[in-house]
């Protein structure tokens, strides 16, 4: 994400990541994609997920699953006032199927399912792990 992008506009299938704030990231590697589909003349098409949750394959917690740990565990006393798109790893996996099987499918697709306030994910972890400890103020102040 470029963090200098305003919170009112849309995110789709145009928008970049700014690099200073991504270095060697997924970024820098879609973008040396295309840049070798271009030059060997490739039909590339790439889907990019948001965040992505669901069954892990590893034991370890990643990027993805400590973003809902990290409300449950106590580590974490607030919540962020931002919002996140998520998106079910079974529907990331059925993008990338459906990709390779639609001869006309080109270009990139955002694969996102809903988006929700850190303080909407906090009620639904709140609902499901009454026991745990889960954040109910938000930490720039705004409450619920």
């Amino acid at each position: 994400m470029d963090p200098r992008r305003s919170l009112d506009g849309e995110a789709n299938e145009t928008c970049w990541s700014d690099l200073e704030f991504c270095k060697d990231t997924k970024t820098v590697a879609e973008q040396a994609a295309w840049e070798l589909a271009k030059e060997r003349k490739l039909d590339l098409v790439v889907i990019n997920p948001s965040l992505v949750l669901g069954p892990l394959l590893q034991s370890a917690v990643n990027a993805s699953t400590w973003h809902i740990a990290k409300y449950l565990d106590g580590s974490v006393q607030t919540y962020t006032n931002a919002a996140q798109a998520y998106v079910h790893v079974r529907d990331v996996a059925d993008a990338h199927a459906r990709a390779y099987e639609i001869p006309n499918a080109h270009g990139r697709y955002l694969c996102a399912g809903r988006t929700l306030h850190r303080a909407e994910v906090c009620r639904i972890l709140a609902k499901f792990f009454p026991e745990y400890p889960v954040p109910t103020r938000c930490k720039e102040g705004a409450g619920e």
